[in-house]
């Protein structure tokens, strides 16, 4: 099945501390550029919707909308996913955010500041939420551990949030952030393995689409 809306979310959310300062991560968002990319080439109309993401990652044609912060991004996917057939969110959003701090810290205080956290919204649990019929949901999760660990992982994350599909791969120790290649392990809303693909970003982009395809025709 080819969708013709899709709405794409990458790179990672960047939560202001203060006037300076961010808590962030070392997404690129190369692969939800990558799957823009491999929606675009199927002849849909893609939304992308990037989080601190180099213009150079983004592939031409593509609508593109900022969402810096987790904030942002719960906004930014919610006013865009009204019309999607497809939604992928590839974004790494922060499952924290500093409480902001008026003014500048400085390093020449008297004491040390505390860094003190909240959680941010869930991104993909809303939109799965408020979702309208017929729409396909893809989910990501960036995991660590070893191989068997992330599987297992990702079988309990995908029964979690319910997802359509959920995307998990390996990251750090040279895995899934900054790299060309990536290894992607699919999980249906059942929390059965629907298979893997390991190749470019493009290539298991384009698996995930064929996988979203049939999982949407057998709703």
């Amino acid at each position: 099945m080819s969708f013709r809306s899709v709405v794409v979310s990458a790179g990672g959310t960047r939560e202001p501390w203060d006037e300076v300062r961010y808590l962030g991560n070392r997404s690129t968002g190369r692969q939800g550029c990558e799957v823009a990319r491999a929606a675009l080439k199927t002849g849909a109309e893609v939304t992308l919707v990037v989080a601190n993401v180099e213009a150079a990652l983004i592939p031409r044609g593509v609508k593109v909308v900022q969402a810096p912060t987790a904030e942002d991004m719960l906004y930014q996917m919610n006013a865009a996913a009204a019309g999607a057939d497809l939604i992928v969110m590839c974004a790494a959003v922060a499952d924290f955010r500093p409480i902001r701090v008026s003014g500048k810290i400085t390093r020449h205080a008297d004491t040390i500041p505390t860094l003190q956290l909240e959680r941010t919204p869930d991104v993909l649990m809303n939109l799965i939420k408020h979702r309208r019929e017929g729409q396909t949901i893809v989910g990501f999760g960036a995991l660590t551990g070893s191989e068997a660990q992330v599987r297992e992982q990702g079988r309990k994350k995908a029964l979690d949030k319910g997802a359509d599909l959920l995307c998990v791969n390996r990251v750090g120790d040279g895995h899934g952030f900054a790299a060309s290649r990536n290894t992607l392990f699919f999980f249906d809303s059942q929390g059965n393995e629907r298979g893997q693909a390991s190749g470019t970003k493009l290539e298991v982009a384009e698996v995930l689409l064929q996988l979203a395809g049939e999982i949407s025709q057998s709703h």
